[in-house]
């Protein structure tokens, strides 16, 4: 917390003199101009609960070795003389484990604090028998000082004897009103702390106060001159844990000019000074086989005592980690559930580099009996860790065939994917894993290449062709994996791993095989095995979640319940044990959770909504029963984007929102794989008009999709053509995810500066590249006519009706988009004032019952319906189009979709209030958020939009270059110039180049 060792007190002269005079024992340390001082615990004051019971307050500094404690109560000390308070300052040492020796030096912090005012107290002396007359006499002459007296005990761990402690709780006890004790110790002394609490009398500062944040750091840093960049203070600030001794000490040693980066490399392990440190202060006061027993154990992240005892073969664990926490050297508890001990991260490093210099052998030996323990009870990360440590390729194999199911639902799958690098190649059960892991780390190819050597070998139903090999593969009763039931099944693996290569990789399913004909007589390659394996796979997900929906009950978890039923997860283990022998509990539990999830995301991206929502909320489910929460967040997200699909706002919200509130705090709360509920949860927010969420969601979304792209940048670059086999249905909801985020982007940057015409023309431009750019991309036509609904009603918003026009004509060219043509239509008819071209775009729809269009276009034409009516005077009319609008809006929270329509949707609202029954709380949500009597409808700009390059040169216009100058400057001929300076007067409606500079700032363009 601070550093420095020397300072003279900023006070009064005198008093800084009489503090000088003290003996050592009775003088607080000095500070520097080094010294951090921290804000946030500032000099304690007397506490009015501890005034009123005449008593005096108690303040309690508990923190480790090096924690800043001498220091902080040394700058108490100062800021408490500056305010007029008396101190008594007291050091102490093992001296002071003699009563006699012990009351001497409460006497004397007390002589220190008031004998300049109290001159009978320098004649006191302490009886031959300290007790509780000496307590009495202390206190009754603190309580004749002239002001609030505090006595500061430094170091009282030092003081064991029960006599001698037994004299500091009787001061405590017995303490008025105006005499205050502060202690400042490295574990709980044997005060009566409770009472205390219980009085309101204890004021605690504990460790985790003490550590320096990283303000703290980056100020001590600066203090000693030294200049890091904000990665390299975020380092240091990790590797210490914010441990002040740890802060000075690199403080210290990169003052000298040390390379900065070297230096944080080897910090712990070899710098001298922080050796030093530990030794004297931490190891020295240990005996011998207390400092073998922390070397031993300093392989492990968190100790318990049964894997302290496994490690070290010590029956004793226990008592020496309680032992060791409770003198809080280093070593902290949390005894939340069983008790768990963690030495600090320094303290780690430097016993770590002692084990491994005694013996690399014996090192390896430690983590090998770690990793034993940590795979007998179902830790896989830490066995898998330990066991690559120990070098134990067994081991690791061993920990992989049972466990690697378990971490690659955690997200460990780097992990998975080093071990297998490492352990002998030719397991096929190895391989099939090495492959998922490739799969989730979007690798496709790795995974490919993988499954197609797995393809070569004859043991598996991808070595035959079609269903029929699968029954032949099965393993026998007495066959391979009899004598280990907890080994994976490699058919299942393979399955799941085909159909995982379908969502993410190479879409082989769709590719043909080679001619059948060809093919007679010729062995199959391993591609053309996997393709066909491929197919087989995805043809039984589809046929397998098709059943009805009733023998399988209700599985799509409430919000209230987020566990489903148990009988979709006894369905899918049923059909599951027929690919192939059933591993133990856990790894079951695992096989059927990633069976679920990959079967979730193929039927989704088959557009089987219903069965996608049945496998998503069956994952969510086991992943709930397992533990899994990566897993259980990935099925939300999958019931986030099948909700979208549905058009259920209110259920993607719901879900997207709840995926967000469950991921804080956890490593996946910014992970690129919740980023679908990020986009939906922004969309939702935009609907209800809740803008500051929609557009805080939509910047961690485009952040989110910024990393996707830096990593796949073709998945997200929109530049798959539509009949490009290979855009699979994960790259192409990445690719939509991205629109989905731009789109809103331009959305909310348009209602921000609906007034400023530049901003217009820039968000027109913008949306217009995308909606031109939809013909050429691989999606489906739901999500083309999806995309261009939402450009038409930004540019239509924006004053371009002719460009609305250009996304209408776009529209038609689709296959099946005659619905949304006729609402875009009848949207822009209306705003136009073509009221009876509005109503005939509309009245097919009108026909329809709304119940089966989707929601936009029901909305919206029954809107249209009613504006219209209101604009000719027929309010029965237009009542009757406004509650068939409001009926199917309502229960999705639709605002946005139905006061978008046009300005006059809030004076119908209005006429209407107090008539729409059951609608009624929606329909004032609605008049709340309009504005009756209010055209939003903006001025139009231009009838078409410049193009970027127009914009460009709009802006070298007001200038006094000429056009050749403009060409050089720009890099293009002359003639190009001409050209787009024509193509700009035309769009503007001028003749000249300073009618076309006045034209541009009269529209906000420059």
């Amino acid at each position: 917390m601070h550093s420095g060792t020397a300072r003279t007190t900023d006070g009064d002269s005198d008093v800084g003199s009489a503090a000088l005079r003290r003996p050592p024992k009775h003088r607080p340390p000095g500070l520097t101009v080094r010294t951090v001082r921290r804000a946030t615990i500032p000099a304690p004051r007397a506490l009015d609960s501890a005034t009123e019971r005449a008593c005096g307050t108690v303040v309690l500094v508990a923190g480790s070795v090096g924690t800043g404690k001498t220091t902080l109560l040394a700058d108490w000390s100062n800021a408490l003389e500056q305010r007029g308070d008396l101190v008594g300052w007291a050091s102490l040492d093992r001296e002071d484990n003699d009563p006699q020796v012990m009351g001497e030096t409460l006497l004397g912090a007390l002589k220190a604090a008031v004998g300049a005012h109290l001159p009978a107290v320098d004649a006191e002396t302490v009886p031959s028998r300290a007790g509780h007359a000496f307590v009495t006499r202390l206190v009754q002459l603190a309580g004749e000082a002239p002001a609030d007296t505090w006595l500061v005990l430094d170091d009282l761990h030092l003081v064991r004897d029960p006599r001698c402690v037994e004299l500091v709780e009787l001061v405590v006890r017995w303490a008025p009103a105006h005499l205050h004790v502060v202690v400042g110790t490295r574990a709980d002394p044997g005060l009566h702390l409770a009472r205390l609490r219980l009085e309101e009398r204890l004021v605690e500062v504990r460790e985790h106060q003490l550590r320096f944040s990283i303000d703290d750091t980056r100020e001590l840093l600066s203090r000693h001159d030294v200049a890091l960049d904000d990665g390299q203070v975020r380092h240091l600030q990790e590797l210490t844990e914010g441990w002040a001794a740890g802060v000075a000490l690199a403080a210290v040693s990169l003052a000298r000019g040390r390379d900065a980066d070297a230096f944080l490399r080897e910090f712990a392990r070899s710098h001298r000074a922080m050796s030093g440190y530990l030794v004297e202060e931490v190891l020295a006061s240990l005996d011998g086989e207390v400092r073998d027993f922390l070397v031993s154990t300093s392989v492990l992240e968190d100790l318990t005592p049964e894997l302290a005892a496994a490690v070290t073969g010590r029956d004793d664990a226990g008592a020496l980690l309680e032992a060791l926490s409770s003198d809080n050297a280093m070593v902290t508890v949390d005894r939340v559930g069983p008790p768990t001990y963690r030495y600090h991260v320094l303290l780690r490093s430097y016993l770590g580099a002692m084990l491994e210099s005694r013996s690399l052998r014996g090192a390896r030996e430690v983590h090998a009996r770690a990793a034993r323990w940590y795979a007998a009870h179902d830790v896989p990360g830490q066995a898998l860790r330990h066991a690559e440590a120990a070098g134990d390729l067994d081991l690791m194999s061993d920990v992989i065939h049972h466990h690697a199911l378990h971490l690659l639902l955690d997200g460990r799958a780097a992990d998975i994917d080093a071990a297998v690098r490492t352990v002998p190649i030719g397991d096929p059960v190895m391989t099939a894993v090495a492959a998922l892991a490739s799969l989730d780390l979007s690798d496709p190819e790795a995974a490919r290449i993988q499954l197609v050597s797995l393809a070569t070998q004859p043991d598996t139903w991808l070595a035959g062709e079609g269903e029929g090999a699968r029954a032949e593969a099965m393993p026998e009763p007495d066959g391979p994996g009899r004598d280990d039931a907890g080994a994976l099944p490699l058919e299942r693996l393979l399955a799941v791993g085909l159909r995982w290569l379908s969502f993410v990789g190479d879409d082989v399913g769709r590719r043909s095989a080679a001619d059948p004909a060809a093919r007679l007589g010729a062995r199959p390659s391993g591609d053309e095995r996997v393709a066909d394996g491929l197919t087989a796979e995805l043809s039984s997900t589809l046929r397998t979640w098709s059943g009805s929906r009733s023998a399988r009950g209700h599985v799509v978890p409430t919000f209230d319940d987020p566990v489903p039923g148990h009988g979709v997860g006894e369905t899918s283990s049923a059909r599951s044990r027929q690919m192939g022998r059933v591993p133990h509990e856990h790894a079951q539990a695992d096989l059927d959770l990633l069976d679920e999830l990959t079967s979730g995301g193929v039927l989704f991206g088959a557009g089987r909504l219903d069965d996608a929502r049945t496998a998503y909320g069956a994952a969510l489910g086991t992943a709930r029963r397992a533990g899994h929460l990566l897993s259980a967040l990935q099925a939300m997200v999958g019931l986030a984007s099948v909700a979208a699909g549905k058009e259920d706002l209110v259920e993607m919200t719901a879900w997207s929102e709840r995926v967000l509130a469950e991921a804080q705090g956890t490593p996946w709360a910014l992970s690129p794989r919740l980023l679908p509920a990020h986009v939906f949860a922004a969309w939702g927010a935009h609907q209800v008009l809740d803008v500051a969420t929609a557009r805080d969601r939509n910047q961690t979304a485009l952040a989110l999709i910024a990393e996707v792209s830096s990593m796949m940048p073709a998945l997200v670059s929109g530049d798959a053509e539509s009949g490009d086999d290979a855009s699979t249905t994960a790259a192409r909801g990445l690719v939509q995810l991205g629109r989905l985020a731009r789109m809103l982007e331009a959305d909310l940057d348009l209602e921000e500066a609906a007034d400023e015409p530049g901003a217009r023309q820039d968000v027109a431009t913008r949306v217009m590249a995308g909606a031109r750019d939809v013909s050429r991309l691989s999606m489906t036509t739901d999500l083309a006519v999806g995309e261009l609904s939402r450009a038409h009603r930004i540019v239509l918003l924006a004053g371009f009706p002719r460009l609305a026009l250009e996304v209408e004509q776009l529209s038609a060219g689709l296959p099946g988009c005659e619905v949304e043509v006729a609402v875009m239509s009848s949207v822009r008819h209306l705003w136009d004032g073509d009221d009876a071209a509005a109503r005939s775009a509309v009245a097919p729809l009108l026909a329809v019952d709304p119940a089966v269009l989707p929601l936009r276009a029901a909305v919206t034409a029954h809107l249209v319906k009613a504006v219209v009516a209101h604009r000719n005077a027929q309010p029965t009319v237009a009542h009757e189009g406004l509650v068939a609008a409001l009926t199917r809006a309502a229960p999705q929270r639709a605002l946005r979709t139905v006061l978008e329509v046009a300005p006059e949707v809030a004076d119908v609202l209005a006429v209407g209030a107090g008539r729409f029954g059951e609608l009624e709380p929606f329909a004032l949500e609605l008049r709340e958020h309009s504005r009756p009597g209010v055209d939003l409808r903006p001025d139009p700009l231009l009838d078409v939009a410049l193009s970027a390059r127009e914009l460009s040169l709009l802006r070298e216009l007001p200038s006094l270059l000429t056009v050749a100058e403009i060409a050089d400057a720009r890099a293009v001929s002359r003639n190009t110039v001409k050209t787009q300076m024509r193509s700009l007067f035309q769009k503007l409606g001028v003749g000249s180049r300073r009618d076309a500079v006045a034209a541009a700032r009269r529209l906000g363009l420059l």
